[in-house]
């Protein structure tokens, strides 16, 4: 008797065991999540006129713990995103977004197939030799074309789009920092860098139809789709940034790393070691956006080929 009260109170801990790993898989179920935030960007975006799909899984989906969460209002999606703000004490984010305004934002970034679009599943190239053609179809929604040399995405335009987001990110981070009294130019650096880096990593690839959009997602859709990668996770960055610091600060840097393509941004008047680029007589630490890296650990000798973008006064 006793050893069948043994073996039933065994039984009964590994149940337990069991159903506590699979609330806890759950929290953590990579298409569970997607598809909550596939249902909050469709929503958000259905009144847009430019081909997008949502529904392709990111290439290189990495989580670092913390991921944006939406919740469907009528009209309206809520979102909230907890975060280390800073010395890894976490903040909440929240924010109602409006499917018509987000449509209409949405609406303002993307060019036609007809000028650029896909060679295959990791290059992109033009589609006609046409130069009038391009000037004419591709200097508008955030992609430009000066000539066959330089060409590409308008990432000013896309931090100007996008500006009412971020004020409202820019402004909660303040606050919070006010709250504890840690409100500084350093801090205002470091909390952004903690909102962009701790957002999950994976290339977006929206491209559908009639329209492309060079692997970008802008602002509004990293956060409702919870995963953002190399420049869009820049643009955020700088777009949120240029609320709490001279924009004469902020550089967004094309470069190469580890052997391929990539983007992060340069942030001047700080006191932290790491790879530097100058531009226009001051020194910009450059900083990485993708993952978490603490500011105070930035690569030394990481980035090769740099190309300087200035942030614009928006």
């Amino acid at each position: 008797m006793t050893s069948e009260i043994v073996i039933y109170l065994l039984l009964g801990f590994l149940v337990i065991i069991y159903l506590n790993s699979n609330i806890t898989l759950s929290g953590l179920n990579i298409n569970a999540q997607s598809d909550s935030n596939i249902t909050i960007i469709e929503h958000l975006t259905k009144h847009t006129k430019k081909d997008k799909n949502y529904k392709g899984h990111p290439k290189n989906f990495t989580s670092h713990g913390y991921n944006i969460s939406g919740k469907l209002n009528g009209e309206n999606a809520s979102l909230t995103y907890r975060f280390p703000l800073i010395n890894n004490d976490e903040s909440k984010f929240q924010i109602n977004l409006s499917a018509i305004n987000v449509s209409s934002i949405v609406n303002n970034f993307g060019t036609s197939t007809n000028c650029f679009g896909r060679r295959d599943d990791n290059t992109f190239e033009l589609k006609t030799t046409s130069i009038d053609y391009l000037k004419k179809e591709m200097n508008k929604d955030g992609f430009y074309f000066n000539s066959f040399a330089d060409y590409g995405i308008n990432y000013n335009h896309v931090i100007d789009i996008s500006k009412e987001l971020t004020t409202q990110i820019a402004y909660f981070i303040v606050q919070e920092l006010q709250n504890k009294g840690r409100d500084n130019y350093v801090n205002r650096v470091i909390a952004t860098l903690n909102f962009v880096q701790f957002i999950p990593y994976g290339v977006p690839d929206f491209d559908h139809n009639k329209h492309t959009y060079f692997g970008l997602a802008i602002p509004h859709e990293s956060l409702a789709i919870s995963y953002s990668d190399c420049d869009s996770k820049s643009v955020l960055f700088s777009g949120i940034l240029h609320h709490l610091i001279p924009s004469k600060n902020i550089i967004m840097v094309g470069c190469t790393a580890d052997g391929g393509g990539h983007m992060i941004v340069g942030v001047s008047d700080l006191p932290f070691y790491g790879q530097t680029v100058k531009h226009t007589g001051k020194n910009y630490l450059l900083l990485e956006t993708t993952t978490p890296i603490p500011i105070e650990h930035q690569p030394e000798t990481k980035y090769q080929d740099i190309s300087i973008i200035p942030v614009l006064q928006v």
